[in-house]
């Protein structure tokens, strides 16, 4: 990379919110090697809370993804891009999109800042990185090593939990139960009759299921909260800090591939992700202190007995 001073540092991450998530050491790591620069985060509106919250940047843009037919709001995203006075740019999402950004802001349009990126191929803006044979965070280790950031620990997640939580009157002791996400809504996740089969063993031992989600979660948490009386539904009542607190103080977690459980299991909750054949643990599973992966290639194969015993209660 150049040996400039670096005084102003854009970091790129768009995509999904696991992913989002799988990034957290690689913000860390940036913000620790330029910890005098001011540092940018390109995101999405629905990332721009934890991104503000995080202490990991200066300034955050919630407008990184707009439509391709949204010809106006792309083309005020490149002319800020172009105009904004920047000496290096970590793209740490390694897409299409963000190939096309490093083309039509390179050295000829006038900004003269260098890329780290992940991508291979002829053109910037063909995307090679999905055929990287490793984790997400292996490849953004290998990416930022290559940038001269030799270094990523884990990072202190603090900042989620700070301020945040008390407010369902829950005890400790209770087990997060996580049926949603895209795969389940597209009918590739563990049956909600599993989940209801396992929530009514989790009260039978003691350990209240709660259930969180999101609105268009609801019809499916309803099912499994009726199943047990004991069950608290909070679909659609917490905010991705709420989430992070219950997950300081829940015995257990457990969840279909989604965001949601990847954060759950940043912040240290041991948690149980089902997998089936759509999901790409070998890419993208999720990390934390204790994380067992349920995988078959259709999950309705999957027994109840199976998900309990791999469940580690604390």
């Amino acid at each position: 990379m150049s040996r400039q001073p670096v005084r102003r540092v854009l970091v790129i991450k768009l995509g999904g919110f696991s992913d989002f998530v799988l990034a957290f050491g690689a913000f860390n790591a940036i913000r620790r090697h330029h910890a005098d620069a001011h540092i940018i985060l390109m995101t999405t509106k629905r990332y721009g809370e934890l991104a503000r919250k995080s202490g990991w940047f200066d300034e955050v843009w919630a407008d990184g993804a707009p439509a391709w037919g949204r010809l106006g709001k792309v083309a005020g995203l490149i002319r800020r891009l172009r105009r904004t006075p920047l000496d290096l740019v970590y793209d740490l999402d390694n897409s299409q999109r963000t190939g096309r950004y490093r083309f039509w802001t390179r050295d000829f349009w006038g900004n003269k800042a260098n890329w780290s990126y992940s991508s291979r191929g002829f053109l910037p803006f063909l995307r090679a990185s999905q055929n990287i044979p490793e984790h997400y965070v292996e490849q953004l280790v290998h990416q930022l090593a290559d940038a001269g950031i030799a270094d990523m620990p884990t990072p202190d997640l603090s900042w989620l939990t700070a301020g945040y939580g008390g407010r369902y009157g829950l005890q400790d002791g209770y087990v997060l139960i996580a049926p949603g996400g895209t795969f389940a809504r597209e009918g590739l996740g563990w049956p909600a009759k599993r989940f209801s089969e396992l929530a009514r063993r989790l009260a039978i031992e003691g350990r209240r299921p709660v259930i969180i989600g999101e609105q268009a979660d609801a019809a499916v948490n309803q099912v499994i909260a009726a199943a047990s009386p004991e069950a608290m539904d909070l679909t659609g009542r917490t905010s991705l800090f709420d989430v992070a607190v219950l997950a300081t103080h829940a015995s257990a977690a457990l969840g279909n591939d989604s965001g949601v459980v990847h954060l759950v299991a940043a912040v240290g909750c041991p948690t149980a992700i089902m997998l089936s054949a759509a999901s790409d643990p070998d890419r993208n599973a999720p990390r934390g202190r204790y994380v067992v992966m349920l995988r078959k290639e259709n999950l309705a194969d999957l027994p109840v007995s199976e998900v309990a015993a791999a469940l580690r209660l604390r």
